[in-house]
């Protein structure tokens, strides 16, 4: 009688992916692309479970501070998510102009950088969420 099994490497691609990453065209609101691509780590990665788990220490420092936890920004779910985004980017290319200055990678100008544009910020959430964007034959290139 033959040995039954579950070949589990299906997984295991998807789990390399993550960790290395996909990057994101990011698009116009005319759904062109604008030049700007981002690379974003997964939803299981250990950068992006690192994230999270630091972006919570970081909100709840900052709710201790508060000294109460039921008067959090309207804004906190944003910012927590803007956060978490920011440290799970690992780069973008090229540099963008922003009012006239080149704004060089770092993760507090990626967290500037979602914060102030949505629609960036958008369609990278929406990437790095969903693990179905990080299968090794899913088209990694848009955002759409």
């Amino acid at each position: 009688m033959a040995e039954e099994f579950v070949d589990l490497s299906g997984l295991e691609a998807l789990v390399q992916s993550q960790e290395e990453g996909i990057e994101v065209e990011i698009l116009s609101e005319q759904n062109k692309a604008i030049g700007l691509k981002i690379r974003i780590v997964g939803p299981d990665s250990d950068r992006m479970q690192k994230a999270m788990r630091d972006v919570a220490a970081e909100f709840a420092k900052a709710a201790a501070e508060r000294e109460t936890l039921g008067e959090a920004p309207s804004d906190d779910s944003d910012a927590r998510m803007v956060a978490i985004l920011a440290k799970a980017t690992v780069s973008w290319s090229p540099n963008p102009k922003i009012g006239g200055s080149v704004v060089p990678f770092s993760e507090e100008n990626v967290r500037n950088l979602y914060s102030k544009f949505r629609i960036i910020r958008e369609q990278i959430e929406v990437r790095a969420v969903r693990r179905s964007s990080f299968t090794p034959s899913s088209s990694a290139g848009s955002a759409s």
